[in-house]
């Protein structure tokens, strides 16, 4: 079907999201798309996925980094860092051969020969587009001499892995011209490009305060750090650091969500912050609950103390349907986001970790001309109250915003400030 063709079946549909998805462009035309295609076939010839566990019977709740390299045992692919062992998943380039993990008992990311360690061969049927289970180490204070990295101390700080640099820490404002438009779209329709150009990342707004609260925020879909400015600025100082999470809007958000985990633990293996609060807007609610998901299974992320949702659509839209269902290449967060998709079905098996409370905000300022639909004009009210979420929630609270005026209302900021305080005064009486 031509693009045009597809505009006017998607228009009605997607008419009240245009901002959004930045569907503007593709309902002019097919360029978008033809660069997203090109993209997920690059990212199928090059990446892959290895998954197993890793288990350290001499420091079993002990940090651990894994790192895959390639055959001659030296050069890193990409490396995650756990909380402790456990089950773990691992993108990696195709050619990867080897994993080797050891517990990083001194919190410098490099390898010791004192700390426990381990190696094992990645199955020779493993290459890109591939993905292979039961890569399982256990690490032992006397890996095996032949392991090819054995002795040799590596530093995993600031290294560029591949073709994806990912910003950890680093301090950037607002007004930083990475977070215009431009390349929050960018994110949406070539997030490998997002990535390659190190856009990707959790940014400090200014350095680390080891005496201060972090507050990580994190944007929906086609959006950026920036939509959060007004209640930014709002903030505490004194007692809260804002973090922003800026990511790749057009990738599976259960991916997204593992990504941000893998972020996260290896911050505060290097910061060692035993506190964090989560505030997310649209799509990025939704994306912090794949990663609560994470959290609850691995029995990890014991610094949460408070979670807030503004106007996400935790039953979806359905115009990521429509996405799914007519258009000639699909982007994969539509998948993710269709009202009925396995991982929106899945998404609230677990409960929140820790008695983490959850704080629901949403809008019911319904703007729309063509649809009537109860909403804040963008995300209709069943999908921002799906009864899951309302039986989770500690509190509620509706507020006559539309999707995007929510983050300026003077009510929505006090409110937040309020349960930020809330959220401090708890975690300094635990």
């Amino acid at each position: 079907m031509a693009c045009r063709q597809l505009g006017l079946v998607l228009e009605i549909s997607v008419f009240r999201w245009i901002s959004l998805l930045a569907i503007s462009a593709f309902l002019v035309g097919c360029g978008n798309l033809m660069e997203l295609r090109d993209e997920l076939k690059e990212a199928k010839s090059r990446l892959g996925r290895i998954a197993g566990t890793v288990a350290s019977p001499a420091c079993q709740r002990c940090p651990t980094v894994l790192v895959a390299l390639g055959a001659d045992g030296k050069t890193v692919h990409t490396y995650r860092v756990l909380e402790r062992p456990g089950a773990f998943e691992m993108v990696t380039f195709g050619d990867s051969r080897l994993v080797f993990g050891f517990n990083d008992l001194n919190s410098d990311f490099q390898f010791q020969p004192n700390e426990p360690g381990a190696w094992v061969q990645i199955p020779e049927e493993f290459s890109s587009g591939k993905r292979v289970d039961g890569i399982d180490l256990v690490l032992t204070h006397d890996a095996p001499s032949t392991a090819p990295i054995f002795g040799n101390l590596f530093d995993l700080r600031g290294m560029t892995l591949g073709m994806i640099d990912v910003q950890l820490g680093t301090v950037a404002d607002l007004s930083d011209a990475r977070f215009d438009a431009d390349f929050a779209e960018l994110g949406m329709w070539q997030p490998l490009r997002f990535m390659k150009e190190a856009y990707a990342g959790i940014y400090f707004l200014a350095p680390f305060a080891p005496e201060k609260i972090p507050v990580l925020f994190v944007h929906g879909i086609n959006g950026s750090p920036r939509d959060f400015a007004a209640i930014i600025a709002s903030m505490d100082r004194r007692r809260f650091q804002p973090w922003v999470i800026y990511y790749p809007s057009g990738i599976k958000i259960d991916a997204l969500g593992d990504g941000m985990s893998g972020m996260l633990t290896e911050l505060r293996h290097r910061y060692g912050f035993e506190q964090l609060i989560l505030v997310a807007h649209s799509m990025g609610g939704l994306v912090t609950r794949s990663y609560l998901d994470g959290c609850a299974s691995s029995k990890n992320c014991s610094y949460l103390r408070s979670f807030i949702s503004i106007s996400s659509p935790f039953g979806g839209h359905k115009a990521a349907q429509s996405g799914v269902d007519y258009a000639p290449v699909v982007l994969p967060v539509w998948r993710s986001m269709a009202p009925d998709s396995k991982f929106l079905r899945q998404l609230f098996s677990q409960p929140l970790p820790h008695n983490l409370p959850h704080h629901l905000i949403f809008g019911f300022r319904n703007a729309g001309v063509l649809d009537s639909t109860s909403g804040d004009g963008t995300i209709a009210l069943s999908s921002q109250l799906r009864k899951e979420v309302q039986r989770q929630a500690v509190t509620q609270r509706g507020f006559d915003e539309g999707h995007v005026s929510i983050l300026g209302a003077d009510g929505v900021i006090e409110y937040v400030n309020e349960l930020l305080t809330q959220a401090s005064f708890i975690a300094s009486n635990q």
